[in-house]
């Protein structure tokens, strides 16, 4: 009789216990770093913001979550002292990317094994060394940049001002090129997909446009139309994908024939016009916004949400970092 309670005992036991909690995007680091934020940058074992009011990165331990070193490579003054800052609130509109002119360093990027920044106050591309947690090699630029890609053996800067296109050679940490013929406005770029993909966003007439560059003849051979004003660009499994105007919707570009495969609305923007990314990732691609979210790079759907806002995104080895709107580093992981 006895054992018979027992076991009735263990079954009624067994059927009350709760299910295991299903996996989710939980945060697993928050990360303080320094003013005016700027993208998340992974590359090897660490996590880069670029502290754009500060002249500095901060270097993130991926694994822990621990910054590591917060280093150094370009002074705000300089800016500063060549008239960078509006003398009144009027100067810009709002979400005018003239905001962003006191910004340094302006943008990073990761070739593989150093990290990169640009000094826009000395005009030069800086490699920081990230086993040594410093500034190392400066290459001097035509002029001022706006963003970086990397690939072919090259750091490809873009140069907003003057409607260019600069590479540098990573071996010789030289500049080899002048691509001068861009159209208006060339800002985010990508390295994929067989070309260097520049957004030139201020085109005339309200066009924009997505120059190809050859990155072997360092020649523009297809020129494209998109949105203007299109706020980022990336490439995945041979497609380029371009994030509109002012960020609200996202398009899917055949890089054969530059025709729209598809055009899809996305999470919406929040954040400092100008210096949104999207990131790319072996699942889809990750869009900033109220709202976190991954599309499938098939549908352009939203295929989920992850319910942490964000300025920017970047993604990779199953870890999702974003910045958060009070200016904060935040990790997530499916678990």
């Amino acid at each position: 009789m006895l054992g018979s309670l027992l076991v009735g005992a263990a079954v009624i036991g067994a059927c009350t216990e709760s299910p295991p909690p299903s996996p989710r995007w939980t945060v697993v680091h928050h990360v303080a770093v320094g003013q005016t934020p700027g993208p998340v940058t992974l590359g090897g074992a660490w996590a880069f913001v670029a502290n754009m009011s500060d002249g500095t990165v901060s270097q993130i331990d991926r694994a822990s979550g621990r910054t590591v070193a917060t280093i150094a490579v370009a002074d705000p003054k300089v800016l500063r002292a060549q008239g960078c800052a509006p003398d009144s609130v009027h100067a810009y509109y709002s979400g005018s990317w003239g905001w962003r002119a006191c910004d340094t360093p302006y943008a990073i990027g990761w070739d593989g094994s150093s990290l990169w920044a640009l000094d826009n106050g000395n005009r030069q591309l800086v490699r920081v060394d990230p086993s040594a947690h410093r500034a190392a090699e400066r290459v001097q630029l035509p002029g001022t940049g706006w963003s970086l890609a990397f690939g072919n053996g090259k750091a490809w800067v873009s140069g907003y001002d003057d409607h260019a296109l600069y590479a540098v050679d990573l071996a010789t940490r030289t500049l080899v090129g002048t691509i001068a013929d861009l159209d208006h406005g060339p800002a985010m770029l990508t390295d994929g997909a067989g070309a260097v993909w520049v957004l030139c966003v201020r085109g005339l007439n309200g066009v924009g446009h997505l120059d190809r560059v050859d990155p072997q003849t360092l020649k523009v051979t297809n020129r494209y139309e998109i949105e203007w004003w299109s706020t980022a660009v990336t490439t995945l499994g041979g497609a380029v994908f371009v994030r509109g105007s002012y960020g609200g919707d996202i398009s899917r570009i055949d890089p054969a024939t530059g025709k729209m495969t598809w055009s899809q609305p996305g999470p919406g923007f929040i954040g400092r016009q100008g210096i949104d990314e999207i990131a790319a990732a072996a699942n889809g691609v990750w869009m900033s916004g109220p709202t976190t979210a991954r599309i499938d790079p098939s549908t352009g759907s939203i295929a989920e949400r992850i319910l942490v806002p964000s300025s920017s995104v970047a993604a990779d080895g199953g870890q999702v970092w974003v910045i958060r709107l009070d200016g904060s580093v935040a990790e997530l992981k499916w678990q």
